[in-house]
């Protein structure tokens, strides 16, 4: 016999939830530093199977260091390193903002297609930056730093360096720092000008192979970079101007290469 629902009980609707659309604040800063770790371990796993190769597998405990230390420097070795742990970390920044649930992943890391006036101008506005940053280079007598030299020198791919330097840097970091850190930085109670100077400063210190000077203009841009996604509603602007940033000093590096 099936029992009727009494029409006189009061319909108790299930419990709204109160889960926020982001990540919060710790766990924002928590599973940043996580990718992080994992696309840094990725790289030593690439530099140890590249380094492993090329040595024909005569590494020792002796050796290792050494080797790799200087396949930091080898411009073949870190593209071989860069592209593989960029993907893979991207990866990883899709899935933790896919698997809070409360957003597409596209609204979450504003991944919207920007109109093509704003994207020129904040393209426009890049080019003006790299002019200034390069005549303050120039007034303050400041060289390459030996870092890039190194590296673009030793490359004896530079297609496959300029992908890795060009194209896969700035997707992951800005997928990353851009994307999630900033947005879930900055629906925190830190706020939106908190979100921009954190995120910008964690991304200009993970840049330690260059000197003070170097990671202080790095910052710099980062705070350009945050401000242009979210003026622009859209994660694809930063990830131009970074690709344009990292072009520029690629054709600068082969310039200075050529005129040696």
């Amino acid at each position: 016999m099936t029992m009727q629902p009494n029409r006189n009980e009061t319909y108790i609707p299930p419990p709204a939830t109160d889960k926020k659309p982001y990540w919060g604040f710790w766990a924002t800063i928590g599973f940043s530093l996580l990718i992080f770790i994992l696309f840094s371990l990725l790289q030593f796993i690439f530099l140890l199977a590249y380094a492993y190769n090329i040595n024909s597998g005569n590494i020792t405990a002796e050796n290792l260091e050494h080797i790799l230390k200087s396949l930091g420097l080898n411009g073949d070795a870190i593209s071989v390193a860069e592209i593989p742990s960029a993907l893979i970390g991207t990866a990883l920044v899709i899935i933790i903002a896919y698997s809070r649930k409360t957003l597409a992943v596209k609204d979450y890391l504003d991944l919207k297609t920007p109109g093509i006036f704003t994207l020129l101008k904040w393209l426009g506005f890049m080019v003006l930056l790299i002019i200034t940053l390069e005549a303050v280079n120039i007034a303050l007598n400041r060289e390459t730093p030996d870092f890039m030299e190194k590296v673009y020198n030793s490359a004896t791919n530079l297609p496959l360096l300029w992908f890795a330097v060009v194209l896969m840097a700035p997707l992951f970091e800005e997928f990353l720092f851009r994307g999630f850190m900033l947005e879930g930085l900055r629906h925190s109670f830190v706020g939106t000008a908190g979100a921009i100077i954190i995120s910008s400063a964690i991304w200009a210190i993970i840049h330690a192979q260059y000197e003070l000077f170097e990671v202080f203009t790095i910052f710099l841009i980062g705070l350009t970079f945050a401000i242009a996604k979210l003026r622009s509603g859209s994660l694809y602007v930063p990830m131009a101007m970074h690709l344009l940033m990292n072009l520029s000093a690629s054709v600068l590096m082969e310039i200075s290469t050529v005129q040696q």
